[in-house]
């Protein structure tokens, strides 16, 4: 059985998490990005199974939760 380490690192990373980390990153600007990031979107409007939009923002929880109140 495979156990996936929920502490704190370095912890044994599997050789697919090694490929993926040396693909090269989008830039933000590209449309491939832009593609994706919509994937994301919709993917997270199933997740949390709501027709409405769904917001990602670069801010921590608490940022985001003030951010509803302005």
């Amino acid at each position: 059985m495979d156990y996936i380490l929920l502490t704190p690192g370095p912890t044994p990373l599997p050789p697919s998490v090694y490929k993926a980390m040396s693909e090269p990153i989008l830039h933000h600007r590209t449309s491939e990005f832009g593609e994706q990031f919509q994937q994301v979107l919709a993917d997270l409007k199933l997740v949390y199974r709501t027709k409405g939009d769904v917001l990602m923002m670069t801010a921590s929880g608490t940022g985001s939760m003030e951010s509803t109140v302005v």
